[in-house]
């Protein structure tokens, strides 16, 4: 299905969405988003591979809440916020696999613009707190997605890569 990247970046800013707005109800959106994704998807597997990569941002996410960059109403991090890193995953083999071909240097600037505008909306929408003030907040943010989104771009780079390899050989009569 060539147009499931459309599919993918719907259910993520619905997801987004809940999360950011309707926290409550967020955790069984992003699941139902979840298993929507797997159903219609047509790269299940390279998709379950990438799965990998969602404790990277799950640690990241746990830190900055640790050290209160941005606050919620427990010291572990939401359901909700960690599902959301499964649908932010996904996007790298669909909606943002044209970002995942980018130099790391591309990947490493749309880190560092995209992913503190999402945690300032996200604040602004209600979804979290702001622990520190908004300017040091933002540069934190600048620089930890400046080096987090290209990790996890080399990383699925590696996986798909391997991915690749492996069924390369299966075809050509290997293991």
């Amino acid at each position: 299905m060539k147009a499931f990247w459309i599919i993918n970046l719907l259910l993520f800013q619905l997801s987004w969405f809940a999360a950011a707005k309707y926290t409550d109800v967020a955790a069984a959106v992003i699941f139902i988003n979840l298993a929507l994704h797997f159903v219609l998807s047509p790269s299940r597997r390279g998709d379950l591979l990438l799965i990998l990569l969602v404790p990277i941002g799950i640690a990241v996410d746990q830190l900055m809440l640790s050290l209160q960059v941005f606050t919620s109403d427990s010291s572990l991090l939401p359901l909700w916020l960690a599902l959301l890193w499964y649908m932010f995953i996904l996007t790298f083999n669909h909606s943002l696999k044209w970002l995942m071909h980018q130099s790391l240097a591309v990947v490493a600037l749309v880190g560092a613009v995209a992913g503190p505008l999402t945690y300032w909306v996200g604040i602004q929408a209600g979804g979290l707190g702001q622990g520190w003030p908004m300017p040091q907040m933002i540069a934190f943010l600048a620089l930890v997605w400046s080096i987090l989104l290209p990790v996890l771009a080399g990383c699925y780079r590696t996986l798909m890569a391997g991915m690749r390899r492996e069924a390369g050989t299966s075809l050509v009569g290997g293991k």
